[in-house]
């Protein structure tokens, strides 16, 4: 068997060859050196054939460009990226680049290569991820690992993004150009720069001109119809408010005046009444009612099935949009290094950071979902629905359901799955009720 850190050796090597071969040779630089070798092949006997000639005419124009292309390549320009904040995945990925020609001559026959932060892959994610349905593949193209190198490397490179032929741009002139893509991947696009190419005489080599410019582009998870599950909407009492809801529930109702006591804040001094009677004040409102949801996401799978974990994001990212109501808060709650909790409705303006957090969440291996029981035994009194998207069904996800079942809070719990039929039978077989579990295969 083929050591990983050899393959993963090999294909950094042969990744640097062919980014560097795109970079420095045209497509008709690569024909001629195509036709150059198979005319030496076909040539070799110069008693028999005159092909040689060609070789030599092929190697003689090969020459040139390659004594051109040494000579260094110097332009001034000011490059300027107009990007969306966002897309999604699936999308159309579109913004807009600005070219300014500092110089004082007319360039012509630019073409520009947009950069990727260095999308090649660990050894240990190598080692450990693997490509989605891997275990439908050979025996060979599983023990060489050719296609998770691929699948890791578009991945982490999130979208391809064409070379663009510039128009002329004339000194001190000022153009901009469309770039056009598609975003494959979520989480973030990181853009490290520009590399501005151009051809020789015989249009067969590049000479190369590279700028650093740094940017990024949030590609957030593709979302899907889902089905709006029939949650409670109680308004239960949260002691304290949430914070920044004022907006809420009964908060901007006026009950009463009080004097005023040591820590109450500013901001709800009657200052009236001190201007009648030069003593402070305070203003009491009503207790606060919400009503709170709670979405949980289970990051931990044993298997480490990455097209299982992509669906159960995508119905996340889709419940995050539909459970936003006038009046309801949501709580997303999830495993990582840490458990994260974090709060989005009405009032508080969060749910982009939500759609931001599910873009970039990743599966962990270190914790499981029981990790979640803490949080949630913390905030159940103030929890009146929820819906548990699981990756399996096991001892720890059936606790996590008996939590809520003894609270007699309303749940909706949707397990991820390939097998569809196996997992109906397993969860069965643990005499719970399939009512309220729904099984989403991949």
């Amino acid at each position: 068997m083929i050591p990983v850190r050899a393959l993963h050796k090999s294909y950094c090597m042969f990744y640097r060859l062919r980014h560097w071969r795109q970079r420095h040779f045209t497509s008709a630089g690569v024909i001629v050196i195509i036709a150059l070798f198979l005319s030496f092949l076909f040539g070799f006997n110069i008693l028999r054939t005159s092909i040689y000639q060609a070789a030599v005419l092929f190697f003689t124009i090969l020459l040139f460009s390659i004594l051109y292309s040494l000579f260094s390549f110097q332009i001034k320009l000011r490059i300027k990226r107009h990007l969306p904040r966002y897309t999604s995945v699936g999308s159309g990925l579109s913004y807009e680049i600005e070219i300014e020609n500092l110089t004082n001559k007319i360039q012509k026959g630019l073409v520009l290569f947009e950069e990727i932060l260095d999308p090649r892959p660990s050894l240990v994610s190598l080692s450990n991820t693997k490509e989605p349905f891997e275990e439908k593949r050979n025996a060979w193209d599983r023990k060489t690992l050719y296609y998770r190198w691929k699948w890791l490397l578009h991945k982490n490179a999130k979208a391809y993004l064409p070379p663009v032929l510039l128009p002329d741009l004339y000194p001190k002139d000022c153009v901009r150009i469309k770039v056009e893509s598609t975003a494959q991947y979520r989480g973030y696009l990181h853009l490290a720069g520009f590399t501005i190419a151009r051809p020789d005489v015989f249009g067969l080599l590049n000479r190369l001109h590279t700028m650093v410019r740094k940017d990024k582009i949030l590609v957030l998870p593709q979302r899907v119809q889902v089905e709006s599950p029939n949650l409670a909407s109680n308004r239960h009492y949260h002691p304290g408010g949430v914070s920044l809801a004022s907006s809420i529930g009964n908060s901007d109702e006026f009950m009463s005046l009080r004097p005023y006591r040591p820590g109450d804040p500013l901001r709800n001094v009657h200052w009236r009444s001190f201007a009648k009677t030069s003593e402070l004040v305070i203003k009491e409102f009503e207790d606060e009612h919400f009503v709170r949801h709670a979405l949980i996401l289970d990051t931990f799978s044993l298997v480490n099935d990455q097209d299982v974990f992509e669906t159960a994001v995508r119905l996340a990212a889709s419940y995050v949009i539909d459970l936003q109501g006038p009046e309801s808060i949501l709580d997303l709650l999830f495993a990582g290094q840490q458990v994260y909790s974090f709060t989005s409705g009405r009032g508080l303006g969060q749910t982009a950071r939500m759609l931001e957090v599910l873009a970039c969440v990743e599966t962990c291996g270190l914790k499981t979902i029981r990790a979640l029981t803490g949080a949630l035994c913390k905030n159940m009194d103030q929890i009146c629905g929820a819906i548990c998207i699981f990756l399996d069904w096991n001892d720890e996800h059936q606790s996590i359901y008996k939590l809520f079942e003894q609270a007699q809070v309303s749940t909706h719990i949707i397990v991820v799955t390939k097998d569809r039929k196996k997992m109906e039978k397993k969860i069965l077989e643990t005499a719970v009720n399939l009512e309220h579990i729904k099984v989403v295969e991949v």
